[in-house]
C-alpha cells in the first residue's frame, strides 16, 4: 500500500492515518491515539470549564434569589474536582470514537472517499442537535424574559419607594395583658414618626410579598352559616393606625382606622379590600356590612368602615386575594413588622428606629431590616434569575452552533477544493458556488430548526408555572427565535462560503 494516493486529497489526519498504517501501525494503535487525543482535550475543555465555573457560580449567587442563594456551599472541593475530570474523560471518549474509527479506517482503506463522508455526515449530525438544542433553550429564555418585562409592568398595589422595614417582637411573659402589648407598638410608633426626615410609621402583623399571613374563614352578618365547601376564606393581617397611608395603599371609600380604634374598649372595625368586596359583596354596599372571622376564642361582628386598594399576596403574578384588616388592639400580636415611609433614604432611619425600641426596652432588638422595594424586587427574583440562567445557556448554545456550522463547512470547502476549482474551470460564477455552500449550510439550519421547535413545543410546558402574561406557545415567539437562530447561522456559513468562491481554479486544481 503506498501512502501516496492520499497526497491527493486535502484532509491532513486522512493523510496521516494512511502513512502510519503504511509505516505499520495497527487499527487499534490507531484507534487509541485519536481516543487519546479526544480525551486529552476533553481533559483540557474541563480544567478551563471549572476555572470558570468557580467564578461564575460566584456571581450566580449574587443574582440569585435570598431563598435560593442561603446556606448554599460554593468551595471547590475533591467530589467537584472528580466528577469534572471524569465527565470530561467521557466527553472524550462518547464524542472520540465515532471519529477513531472512521479516521482509522479511512487509513485503511486510502482510495475509498467516501470514508471521509462518514465523518462529514456526524459532524453534520451533531450540528443539527446543536440547533435543535439552541433553538428549545432560546424559546424558554424568550419567554421567561417576556415574563419579567410583563411583571415589572404590573402594579404591585402599593408604593414601595422610600420605605423602611424591620420587625420587633415582645415577650408575652414581660407583657402578659393584651393592652400592655398594644401600648408598647403604639408608644414605639409615636416616636419613630418624631424622627427627622420621616413621613409616615405604621405597623403590620406581616408583610405583602412575604407570603406569611393568616387565613380563615369569614362571615356576613344576616347570612346564614356557609355549608361545608362553601366556607368564604380571606387573608387576614392586623395593622396599626396609618398603615395604608405609609404603604401608599389608596382609600377607595369609607375612611382609615384612627388611634381611638386602636383601644381594647373601642369596638371591633374591619377595613376590607376590593377583592373581598368583589367576591363576597358584589351587590351590597360593604359600609354597612357586618362580618367577622374565626381568629380568637371570641369572634364578634364588626362593622367595615373601609375599602382599600388590592395588594398582590404572597406573588406579585397571582391575582389579590381577599383581604380583611384588622386592628391591632382586637388580633393582639406580639411580634409586629414595622413600616417606615422616608423623605429620602430609609436605611438613614435604622439607626434611630433601633435606639427607640431599645429605649422602650432594652432588651429588644430589632431584625430583618430590609427596604420595601428589595422585598418587592425579590418576588421578581425567581423569574429573573430563571430568565437569567437560560440566556446563558442559549447564548452559549448558538455560539457552540454558530460555531459547528462555521466548522462543518470550512471543512466541507477544504474538502472539496478540487471539486470547486473544476466547476470554477466549467464557468462556475462565484455566487453559483456560495450558493452551493451557504446552501449546504441552510438544509443543516433548517432541519435542526424544525426538530429544535418541535422539541420547545413538547418542553415549553415546564414553564408554565414560572410564566406571567404569555403562553408557553406563544406564536411570537415561536417565530422570533428561529429568525434569530437563521440568521446567526447563516452568517457563520458565509465566511467558508465566500473563501469558496474566491478559489482560484488553478490553484485547485494544483492539489491533484
Amino acid at each position: 500500500m503506498s501512502p501516496t494516493c492520499c497526497w491527493r486529497d486535502n484532509t491532513a489526519r486522512y493523510c496521516e492515518m494512511a502513512v502510519r498504517i503504511w509505516l505499520g501501525a495497527r487499527r487499534t494503535r490507531l484507534i487509541r491515539q485519536l481516543l487519546t487525543e479526544s480525551i486529552l482535550l476533553g481533559l483540557a475543555g474541563g480544567l478551563l470549564g471549572v476555572i470558570a465555573a468557580r467564578w461564575e457560580v460566584r456571581a450566580l449567587l449574587l443574582l440569585a434569589p435570598r431563598s435560593l442563594a442561603r446556606g448554599v456551599e460554593t468551595a471547590m472541593d475533591v467530589r467537584v474536582l472528580a466528577f469534572a475530570v471524569g465527565l470530561s474523560v467521557l466527553t472524550g471518549v462518547v464524542f472520540g470514537i465515532a471519529p477513531a474509527f472512521i479516521g482509522s479506517r479511512a487509513g485503511l482503506r486510502t482510495n475509498d472517499r467516501s470514508n471521509i463522508g462518514g465523518g462529514t455526515r456526524l459532524r453534520s449530525w451533531l450540528v443539527g442537535a446543536e440547533i435543535a438544542v439552541s433553538v428549545i433553550l432560546w424559546v424558554g429564555a424568550l419567554l421567561l424574559f417576556r415574563s419579567v418585562v410583563g411583571l415589572q409592568s404590573v402594579n404591585p398595589g402599593i408604593d414601595a419607594r422610600n420605605v423602611l422595614t424591620f420587625r420587633a417582637s415582645i415577650p408575652a411573659a414581660r407583657y402578659p395583658e393584651l393592652p400592655s402589648r398594644t401600648r408598647f407598638f403604639a408608644n414605639a410608633l409615636e416616636q419613630i414618626a418624631q424622627i427627622p426626615g420621616v413621613r409616615s410609621a405604621s405597623a403590620v402583623s406581616y408583610l405583602p410579598f412575604d407570603g406569611m399571613a393568616a387565613a380563615t374563614y369569614v362571615g356576613i352578618g344576616g347570612r346564614p352559616p356557609a355549608r361545608p365547601g362553601e366556607e368564604l376564606l380571606a387573608t387576614i393581617r392586623t395593622v396599626m393606625p396609618g398603615y395604608f397611608r405609609t404603604m401608599g395603599i389608596p382609600l377607595i371609600a369609607g375612611r382609615d382606622f384612627t388611634p381611638a380604634d386602636n383601644d381594647r374598649t373601642a369596638p371591633v372595625r374591619f377595613i376590607v379590600n376590593q377583592a373581598f368586596v368583589r367576591k363576597y359583596l358584589p351587590n351590597e354596599d360593604p359600609l354597612s356590612t357586618r362580618i367577622n372571622s374565626l381568629m380568637d376564642r371570641e369572634n364578634p361582628f364588626g362593622e367595615i368602615v373601609g375599602v382599600v386598594g388590592d395588594v398582590k399576596e404572597g406573588s406579585i403574578e397571582k391575582e389579590p386575594s381577599p383581604t380583611l384588616y384588622y386592628n391591632h388592639a382586637h388580633l393582639v400580636y406580639t411580634a409586629m413588622t414595622f413600616v417606615v415611609r422616608a423623605n429620602g433614604n430609609p436605611l438613614a432611619i435604622t439607626e434611630p428606629a433601633r435606639r427607640i425600641i431599645r429605649g422602650l426596652d432594652a432588651s429588644q432588638p430589632i431584625a430583618d431590616v430590609r427596604t420595601m422595594e428589595s422585598i418587592v424586587d425579590e418576588t421578581f427574583s425567581r423569574q429573573r434569575f430563571s430568565a437569567l440562567l437560560l440566556s446563558g445557556f442559549s447564548i452559549s448554545a448558538l455560539l457552540l452552533a454558530a460555531i459547528g456550522i462555521y466548522g462543518v463547512l470550512a471543512y466541507s470547502v477544504t474538502e472539496r477544493t478540487r471539486e470547486i476549482g473544476v466547476r470554477v474551470a466549467l464557468g462556475a460564477q462565484p455566487g453559483q458556488i456560495m450558493g452551493m455552500i451557504m446552501g449546504k449550510g441552510a438544509r443543516l439550519v433548517i432541519g435542526g430548526t424544525a426538530v429544535g421547535i418541535a422539541g420547545a413545543l413538547a418542553l415549553t410546558g415546564l414553564l408554565r408555572r414560572l410564566l406571567f402574561g404569555v403562553e408557553p406557545r406563544d406564536i411570537g415567539t415561536f417565530l422570533t427565535v428561529p429568525a434569530i437562530l437563521i440568521a446567526v447561522a447563516l452568517a457563520a456559513a458565509y465566511l467558508p462560503a465566500r473563501r469558496a468562491a474566491r478559489l482560484n481554479a488553478m490553484d485547485a486544481l494544483r492539489t491533484e
